[in-house]
């Protein structure tokens, strides 16, 4: 491993200062791209020049006992493990894509310096902002590494890690793995021990070449079918009225911070003997197909893909968008439940295919896919070992509820795409957000939707709600009837 001594580059905010940390691979290696990696590649290049939004982070914590060089030394380490980390893009000029490992390069790091003068709010707030920062640059994939990191240091002493990863680089998944194996490297250094062993799993120049094998091709084959089969169930358009005229700029994203949404979905779990993740997504589908007079909703929603034992480790981009059709024509919510269920698990088990290929069977069927869920809070959050709220406890915390308006953009391809996070300052709460196409949801009725969706949660949690009755409790009824 070469030297990790930090080289001061820059001074990027009055807080940090950014530093080039060497490291050193295996091998420089070309291939093509995995499907994973074409997928989110497209989506990228449509977002040009605002990368940032496809960025992921994850928080590793530093035991007491090891110094910065320490920490620096151990990221290095990670970039030399994990070829993902040191993977560019090269793009052919047929519209192509294939990627080039690095055997050598750097990566920046930027370091935080903090003293304990600060209260610990005070503390953690400028910490979480630094990161926000780290994350809110793009990387330039066809040029540098798609890793950086940020280093909290207070008194001289590191604290906490931000690891910052170019989605092309690898999912949700894929930096949680490496947060998870950055701890277990600092644990060993703390302790003096022998560094944890690299677990087995297939790099993505492996992956594209099972990818284009014939039993990748086959696995391809069926996913494809049943892409075909939700196609078939889903309606032509979740926004079936004419386009109206768009605001300026076209899309726009809200956000609503919520104490509710949380403990009402822990509630209607429990009440409806689901999960939160199925209720979230259910909930979801039913507003956005009732409000628009629909007795079905086409989705996209992301599957990890890691079913197999060679990717059960893999610090990569695996997950792609899968497309499921849910009903929504029941007569009670739990009728939903079981359209989600059955839905989502068949999607998971076909999730690996070529994107192009996919978006041609949406084409030929005359099916929209261009409605998103993606829940990355659900999958992070952990119920609280104490009591859940009382109704008058939920209805004062949905009051205290805070939305925002959190970008207006151009470039993009959705009508409708909703997300939830973590909130990393407070565990408490969900961030939910939604990107609408202004032509098909004006932007009062992209807050409308976040709001309505937190009432109609608080309702579940009390008893079932019959998805007729969704656009109602939600304050969000159908603007019109729709033509058939």
């Amino acid at each position: 491993m070469t030297d990790p001594t930090p080289q001061a580059l820059a001074t990027p905010t009055p807080e940090a200062t950014r530093h080039l940390i060497a490291f050193r691979g295996d091998r420089t290696a070309t291939g093509p791209a995995t499907w994973g990696q074409q997928h989110i590649w497209r989506d990228i290049v449509a977002m040009l020049p605002d990368t940032a939004f496809f960025n992921i982070a994850q928080v590793a914590f530093v035991p007491p006992g090891v110094d910065l060089l320490g920490v620096l030394e151990q990221l290095a380490e990670l970039t030399s493990r994990h070829e993902s980390l040191r993977t560019l893009a090269v793009p052919g000029a047929d519209g192509s894509l294939a990627q080039r490992v690095l055997a050598e390069g750097t990566f920046e790091v930027d370091i935080l310096e903090l003293t304990g003068a600060e209260h610990g709010a005070e503390l953690r707030e400028h910490f979480a902002g630094a990161a926000r920062r780290l994350e809110a640059r793009g990387f330039d994939n066809t040029a540098e590494v798609p890793f950086r990191a940020l280093v909290g240091v207070l008194d001289g002493a590191p604290q906490a890690v931000v690891l910052c990863l170019s989605h092309l680089a690898a999912d949700l998944a894929g930096v949680r793995l490496l947060a998870g194996e950055l701890d277990a490297l600092l644990a060993a250094r703390a302790g003096g021990g022998e560094p944890p062993p690299r677990r087995s799993a297939r790099e993505p120049l492996e992956q594209a070449e099972f990818e284009n094998s014939p039993d990748g091709l086959r696995m391809e084959e069926k996913a494809l079918r049943h892409w075909s089969t939700q196609l078939d169930r889903a309606p032509a358009d979740n926004f079936p009225r004419p386009p109206g005229d768009p605001a300026e700029p076209r899309f726009w994203r809200g956000e609503l911070v919520s104490r509710a949404a949380p403990e009402a979905l822990r509630a209607a779990a429990e009440r409806h003997r689901s999960t939160v993740p199925n209720v979230l997504l259910a909930a979801t589908a039913t507003l956005l197909a009732r409000s628009e007079g629909l007795d079905a909703c086409g989705l996209k929603l992301v599957t990890a893909n890691r079913f197999r034992p060679e990717l059960h480790h893999a610090v990569g981009n695996v997950a792609q968008e899968v497309f499921v059709a849910i009903d929504v024509s029941g007569d009670s919510f739990a009728d939903v439940l079981r359209s989600v269920w059955t839905a989502t698990l068949g999607a998971h088990r076909n999730g690996q295919f070529r994107p192009e290929r996919a978006r041609a069977l949406a084409g030929e069927a005359g099916v929209a896919v261009d409605c998103l869920v993606n829940d990355l809070w659900s999958t992070t959050w952990e119920a609280p070992d104490r009591p859940a709220l009382s109704p008058g406890q939920l209805a004062q915390a949905a009051r205290e509820s805070v939305f925002r308006w959190a970008d207006r953009l151009d470039q993009d391809e959705v009508a409708f795409f909703l997300e939830t996070f973590a909130v990393f300052e407070d565990p408490g709460l969900i961030r939910i957000t939604l990107l609408g196409d202004t032509s098909r949801m004006e932007p009062a009725r992209i807050e409308g939707f976040l709001r309505g969706l937190e009432r109609v949660l608080l309702a579940l949690a009390e008893g079932d709600l019959p998805p007729a009755d969704f656009p109602s409790v939600a304050g969000l009824n159908a603007p019109g009837p729709v033509l058939r």
